[in-house]
């Protein structure tokens, strides 16, 4: 049996009413706190996990080979303040089953599906009575690059290289957004109770 027109027409509008509510124009929102957009936010949150030990070298010891087990490049290694830190590094696909740093399976999805980045950051302090307590925190990133509209098409070909030199002010300079730059977006809770868990079994077997 045919439908009349008008029956099609109601069913037509109701249908792009649906798919325009669920846009992603609709459905976009905005950073509500400027801080969150920054790494120290993120790394001061306390932390999930925690490794203790009588001696503060074996202890450093174990995050090394930790990191390293991780596929992590260390960066910074400051025994004064007890601080060891990684370098960035893109985040575990679907297709990388070998790799340990994708936390869950969501994070690992999210990774298939954008371009995310974590760093790990160790830190030890001394107590009061003369042990270790050493935390892990993991800082996930995710790349961001900004777009441009375009208006003709013979400015396609600069659609991601910043504004034209000859068109930017002073003002414009200061206030420059990098066309390509990195967004903290939390941490990885999951992914720092397996470094604990790591560091912990080294230091069982050492």
């Amino acid at each position: 049996m045919k439908l009349p027109i008008a029956a099609c027409g109601l069913a037509l509008t109701a249908l792009l009413a649906g798919c325009f509510s669920h846009s992603p124009t609709t459905d976009m929102t905005t950073v509500k706190d400027p801080a969150t957009t920054r790494p120290a936010y993120w790394l001061d949150q306390p932390a999930v996990a925690s490794v203790d030990h009588f001696q503060f070298l074996p202890l450093w010891n174990a995050c090394e080979d930790v990191a390293r087990a991780y596929l992590f490049r260390l960066d910074r290694e400051d025994y004064r303040l007890g601080l060891l830190t990684t370098r960035p590094m893109i985040s575990k696909q679907i297709l990388e089953p070998w790799r340990h740093d994708g936390g869950t399976l969501h994070g690992v999805l999210e990774s298939s599906l954008a371009t995310i980045r974590r760093s790990i950051r160790f830190e030890i302090e001394r107590r009061d009575d003369g042990t270790f307590s050493m935390v892990p925190k993991v800082l996930v990133e995710r790349e961001t690059i900004l777009e441009r509209r375009i208006t003709s098409s013979n400015q396609y070909r600069n659609a991601f290289s910043g504004p034209a030199a000859g068109s930017r002010t002073a003002t414009d300079l200061e206030d420059e957004v990098p066309v390509i730059y990195w967004t903290p977006i939390g941490r990885d809770p999951e992914m720092e109770k397996h470094l604990a868990a790591d560091v912990s079994r080294r230091l069982a077997k050492s």
